[in-house]
């Protein structure tokens, strides 16, 4: 009898806690059924790579938006370190040896680490709301981006691309693969370390973590560090998706990367939410986008719709929260 009580315990726990990821996944899978009904070539081979090519940098921003909002913060200027990374990737990258990829790709993850720690060092060290702190940052680092490259050029090392472009079958895509090694990771440091608990100690109570020993300051800087990096992830696969640099290649992509995050049941006020939910809320947003460009809808409404979805995501956030 006890045994039944716990083990009733127990999925009562795992509902609470996973609720959210669970309705994100079924509302996925709703979609995907309205989508095949509203267009035909929505499962097509072709729009589905295209589809799974366009999810994978905003997939890396919304994780590491996922991270920002886990310790009790926001990150405004992820958006930005996407664009500055994807220069610097370009600008590095020797197209003419073999292994001249390298220097490229290690430069844009370094950058967009650093990018991130800085803003996380400079919230901590001031005292200045990670909101307020982050769009100013974000005007710093769109600058250097137009500073390193006014106009889009460059060209992505041909063997680098051939890797990211692959096809395993001549079907399933390399990034779909690298999606899931990086949430593996992501979400091990996020759920099972020593880090990922004072993260979301920080985003429950900033005090009590402190109170318990949490060395507030450097969880926070590598917290955002880590956000950069993926970031940096982010700005490398989109050198390639446009085979050359775009210093405003990554526009607006923070405030996607939020809508999919909360969609995916990431609380505004930290501590709360799973990578799982965040990488089933970016697959709906990119649904949503595809759909509307497979339907001819305008860019105009585009705009409109994602602005509307994002409200929403806030308010069922805000509600969330209230219940909680």
């Amino acid at each position: 009898m006890i045994n039944k009580v716990k083990d009733l315990l127990k999925d009562q726990d795992f509902m609470h806690r996973y609720a959210s990821v669970i309705f994100a996944g079924l509302f996925l899978l709703a979609f995907n059924i309205l989508a095949i009904a509203m267009n035909s070539t929505f499962l097509s081979l072709r729009n589905v790579n295209r589809l799974i090519e366009a999810a994978f940098p905003l997939m890396m921003v919304a994780f590491g938006q996922t991270i920002c909002l886990l310790i009790g913060g926001i990150d405004i200027s992820l958006g930005s370190i996407v664009s500055l990374t994807n220069v610097v990737c370009i600008t590095f990258i020797n197209v003419d040896s073999e292994f001249g990829w390298i220097p490229g790709i290690l430069a844009a993850i370094v950058c967009g680490f650093l990018c991130g720690a800085l803003n996380g060092f400079i919230t901590q060290q001031f005292h200045i709301p990670a909101l307020i702190v982050t769009i100013s940052m974000s005007i710093v680092y769109a600058g250097l981006a137009l500073f390193i490259m006014p106009v889009p050029g460059g060209m992505m090392h041909m063997g680098f691309y051939k890797f990211i472009k692959f096809k395993f079958f001549d079907v399933i895509p390399n990034s779909i693969i690298l999606i899931f090694i990086i949430l593996v990771i992501v979400r091990t440091i996020t759920n099972r370390t020593a880090f990922g608990k004072a993260v979301r100690a920080m985003g429950g109570n900033v005090q009590s973590a402190y109170s318990a020993g949490i060395n507030i300051k450097k969880t926070e800087i590598l917290a955002f560090g880590l956000s950069g990096l993926l970031c940096g992830l982010g700005g490398i696969y989109m050198a390639v998706y446009i085979n050359s640099g775009d210093p405003t290649i990554g526009t607006g992509m923070q405030m996607n990367a939020i809508s999919a995050s909360v969609i995916g049941g990431v609380s505004m006020v930290g501590a709360n939410g799973d990578l799982i939910g965040t990488m089933f809320g970016v697959f709906i947003f990119t649904l949503i986008s595809n759909l509307l460009n497979l339907n001819g809808i305008s860019t105009n409404y585009q705009f409109l719709i994602k602005g509307f979805i994002l409200i929403v995501a806030l308010a069922i956030s805000s509600i969330r929260n209230r219940e909680e």
